[in-house]
């Protein structure tokens, strides 16, 4: 399983392209021999994440693109994940209009905008590598707040209008990301709210397991076990 396949535009592909858009990167860089090589790397959390790459993201990239791919831990940088070298995967993913380097400019590419499958498989990928989940104590009750940051105005413009058009409201907040290195400016996408909360695990449906255990927290916290739909 090491040749490339080229995959179709499928809720797969689209949920793939999101954990790119949330935790990947990619850019070509030149070796030995003088030519450049295309490097492929998706990394999340050491710990939180680990499941989610193990459960779904590793046999979902092998069965999208052929590819045989190796997760580790990656301990001084604490984050878990893998990396490839490989050309046609880059080509690929450049043709969907996804940039190499800082991801200044990225967005949802426009093959997934007219389908709302696809659509909502995108926003999930996205939510599931670069999505938080807070619960936030209030007036002795869990108050919940989901958010999406990035660098890149356009993805939070998109967001917020691809939200919106799915009936859950959104608002766009600028703050910094990573605080403790390069200080970008960063735009969040958050939708807050307990009504909002229920729609949106409905609708987007996130499949990271961590997610997931704290909308179980949340539902337990209000007794709501009936509506759990894991």
């Amino acid at each position: 399983m090491n040749k490339f396949s080229i995959p179709e535009i499928t809720p797969d592909l689209a949920e793939e392209t999101g954990w790119h858009i949330g935790d990947g990167s990619m850019n070509f860089y030149p070796k030995q021999n003088g030519k450049n090589k295309g490097f492929y790397q998706l990394r999340g959390h050491i710990e939180d994440d680990k499941p989610h790459y193990i459960e779904r993201i590793k046999p979902l990239f092998e069965k999208l693109y052929g590819l045989k791919i190796s997760l580790r831990e990656m301990p001084s940088t604490r984050v878990f994940g893998f990396q490839i070298w490989n050309n046609e995967l880059i080509n690929f993913k450049q043709t969907l209009g996804l940039p190499l380097g800082k991801k200044f400019e990225l967005e949802i590419p426009k093959q997934f905008l007219n389908d709302k499958e696809l659509i909502i498989a995108c926003i999930r990928g996205i939510f599931d590598t670069d999505g938080c989940l807070y619960l936030e104590k209030k007036n002795h009750k869990l108050y919940p707040r989901m958010q999406i940051t990035t660098i890149s105005i356009k993805l939070a413009t998109q967001l917020k209008e691809l939200f919106n058009l799915l009936e859950l409201r959104a608002c766009i907040n600028k703050g910094l990301y990573n605080k403790r290195g390069n200080r970008l400016d960063a735009y969040i996408i958050v939708i807050r709210g307990v009504e909002m909360l229920h729609n949106f695990f409905k609708e987007i449906s996130p499949k990271n397991p961590k997610h997931i255990a704290k909308y179980n927290r949340f539902l337990e916290s209000t007794k709501d076990l009936k509506t759990n739909i894991y």
